[in-house]
């Protein structure tokens, strides 16, 4: 039970953080022709899916698992998510710097599998790491008396990697679901997310929606003249696709790319009619250019 008000009660902060970020952070276009405060992209704010973001341990370590949780809950409750996703979403602060150690048997070290391709949870200038998720992970290591070494593995990959023990742990924006379960055990959440569609400004095929049945209504008609942009090896892609029991599937054409930020430069250069992605990610991206 104390997991799960604790996890609520994240979700709530997050969610009101996110709120503030988008209140206060300028709009700017996406590509390359990026001018601030001129924003061509919006958010059709209705959630296609909920999910939930963890960390994944290897099962072989249920000390490391129960640590992280407990370095999870206490988050919540002294402050420590609070002053890491302010860096971020509209908070005081500036984002952090992280550095990686290098890999040295040697030393007491937690080895993080992770991508570097998913602001504002991970991503990279040079040898600095920057987000929530590199923030929070070099936090926990701290915490353990560990060395931070970050790892970088392709994400369709990185379940198979910490399985097999070249990692401790992986975190990068994870889904947590009942397939990626089956390599890795699953930390509390510490996100709670939701994929959602971004599209130009002048079209208006979708304004009138006001539920997840008009969106998905609209979805089913769209024939291969739509196209809709989607990172790679994401839930979004898999909703697409469709799942038995739950949504069908698209008939329109599926434009998959490396990464979100990928998506969102095709939509605004015309290749694509729609991007779905994380509510969180896309707000942030089209808000921070």
């Amino acid at each position: 039970m104390r997991k799960r008000v604790l996890s609520t009660l994240l979700i709530v902060a997050l969610s009101t953080l996110m709120l503030v970020a988008c209140s206060n952070k300028k709009d700017s276009l996406v590509g390359s022709d990026a001018k601030a405060g001129n924003s061509n992209i919006k958010v059709i704010d209705i959630l296609l899916t909920e999910e939930e973001y963890g960390i994944g341990v290897d099962k072989n370590k249920p000390e490391l698992l129960e640590a992280i949780n407990s370095f999870i809950e206490e988050g919540l409750t002294n402050g420590k998510y609070e002053e890491i996703t302010g860096h971020y979403f509209g908070g005081e602060g500036e984002p952090v710097p992280i550095y990686s150690a290098d890999k040295d048997k040697s030393k007491d070290q937690l080895i993080v599998a992770t991508t570097g391709d998913f602001e504002p949870f991970d991503y990279d200038d040079g040898d600095k790491h920057y987000g929530i998720d590199k923030e929070l992970i070099n936090a926990i290591a701290e915490s353990l008396g560990k060395e931070l070494v970050l790892e970088y593995i392709n994400f369709e990959i990185l379940f198979a990697t910490v399985n097999q023990g070249k990692c401790d742990v992986c975190i990068a924006g994870i889904t947590i679901n009942d397939e990626r379960k089956e390599y890795v055990d699953f930390s509390i959440p510490y996100f709670h997310a939701g994929q959602c569609l971004a599209t130009r400004k002048d079209n208006t095929e979708l304004d009138y929606a006001k539920t997840l049945e008009d969106i998905e209504k609209k979805l089913l008609e769209f024939d291969e003249n739509v196209v809709i942009a989607v990172e790679t090896e994401t839930t979004g892609e898999d909703y697409l696709n469709g799942k038995e029991g739950t949504f069908e599937g698209v008939k329109c054409k599926i434009l998959r790319c490396p990464t979100l930020r990928d998506c969102l430069i095709e939509l605004n250069n015309g290749n694509a009619d729609y991007v779905i992605g994380d509510s969180a990610v896309l707000k942030y991206l089209i808000a921070n250019g």
